[in-house]
């Protein structure tokens, strides 16, 4: 007979080959159709925030300039001349003159999110009608641009997102990094928008319209929120616009990263996902059958059938994942699907973790994750409880 917990592990498997399937479809149309002509190409401004020098920094930027596209300028954006991002940013802008780079230097603390500040100064100088949002770990091929502009052929496109790639992985803390971007978001997305007609949008490529963008709120109206690209995209849906993520993915380049930083960021971002999605939040451990696996075995008192269907479970999972990472591009998939269960297994406790705590730090400053990823101050929070006198005598 089988138990309730064989049952929700197996619907789990389902669902995560439901995800697979997807996935795989969506990445089989991204053949680029005929791109549109230079004539048909609006100018862009183009924003980089940078925060540092992440992994292979002078590369990913350098590939911007080398963009197959007519006309567009570069706006690297940066908190503070002490900077180091600045450096690298400076030696691009030398080494393509051929380029309209500006590099706008600001201390903006207008909202809590940092990535946002960061960005409004950029924005006040940019001038085309057309604005791309492209974080500063992002390696385009040189189609990238023309293609995203191609979907503005329907008056009715608001806003193209893209899927995302991980790639460049040389830690173990990297390596997990990639594998959870290419075998769960990217799955996850093109289950959401081919199942329940949901488009994610991912903030590391954003390109819209200037004026749409500033019709709803502009960067103002989301500066205190940890997810500004999930608020934009929502915002984009309910003004009417479609919101389009191409199939063709955009490469985020992770090189080196520890264990320890991959398991803090995805502490951060379930604790978001929890505070958008709410009980919906459940589905996403129904997508982990390797982790279900675990309780499953411990409830049926490790017999040797229960192993066995935990390893053909985790046996069925890895194909998936190697399939997914072979169709991705990744030569060596094979090697390296057997970090699919660790993964997995780490994804499972870190999903529970966002019921712990919804409190972030950043930059020095505690912040609480409220309803739809709405930062607040903790030190406002406090402020705000009511305050008991002590009990006289």
């Amino acid at each position: 007979m089988i138990t309730p917990l064989e049952f929700l592990v197996s619907a789990s498997l389902a669902a995560s080959t439901l995800q697979f399937g997807c996935a795989w479809k969506a990445l089989r149309g991204n053949r680029r159709s005929e791109l549109p002509a230079d004539a048909e190409l609006p100018p862009v401004s183009i924003l980089k925030p940078l925060k540092g020098v992440d992994d292979r920094l002078l590369d990913n930027l350098s590939g911007f300039c080398r963009l197959d596209y007519p006309k567009y300028e570069i706006l690297f954006c940066v908190q503070g001349a002490s900077d180091p991002g600045l450096r690298v940013a400076r030696k691009v802008k030398e080494s393509h003159p051929e380029r309209e780079i500006s590099i706008v230097v600001a201390d903006r603390r207008e909202g809590l999110n940092p990535k946002v500040n960061n960005m409004i100064p950029g924005y006040d100088a940019a001038k085309y009608p057309f604005v791309l949002i492209s974080d500063s770990n992002v390696a385009p091929d040189s189609a990238y641009l023309r293609e995203a502009m191609s979907h503005f052929r329907d008056p009715g496109v608001g806003m193209v997102s893209h899927l995302v790639r991980g790639v460049g992985a040389k830690t173990l803390g990297a390596r997990l990094e990639s594998q959870h971007l290419n075998t769960f978001i990217l799955p996850s997305v093109c289950l959401l928008e081919a199942m329940f007609s949901m488009p994610c949008v991912i903030g590391k490529s954003m390109l819209m319209r200037r004026s749409d963008f500033d019709a709803l709120g502009g960067f103002p109206g989301v500066k205190d929120y940890l997810a500004e690209d999930y608020i934009l995209g929502k915002r984009f849906r309910a003004a009417g616009k479609k919101v389009v993520v191409s199939p063709w993915p955009v490469d985020t380049v992770n090189v080196y990263r520890t264990v320890r930083q991959f398991l803090s960021r995805h502490a951060r971002w379930n604790r978001m996902r929890f505070s958008i999605a709410g009980p919906a939040y459940l589905a996403e451990l129904v997508t982990n059958p390797v982790g279900l696996s675990v309780p499953m075995v411990a409830a049926a008192g490790g017999t040797g059938e229960a192993f066995l269907f935990a390893g053909l479970v985790t046996a069925a999972k890895m194909a998936m994942d190697a399939a997914m990472l072979r169709r991705l591009g990744e030569r060596k998939a094979a090697r390296w699907a057997f970090l699919g269960p660790l993964r997995d297994l780490m994804g499972f406790g870190l999903w529970f973790s966002a019921f712990f705590s919804r409190n972030v730090e950043w930059r020095g400053q505690t912040l609480r994750i409220c309803k739809g990823s709405r930062l607040v101050p903790v030190v406002e929070l406090l402020a705000m409880e009511p305050k008991t006198e002590a009990a006289a005598g």
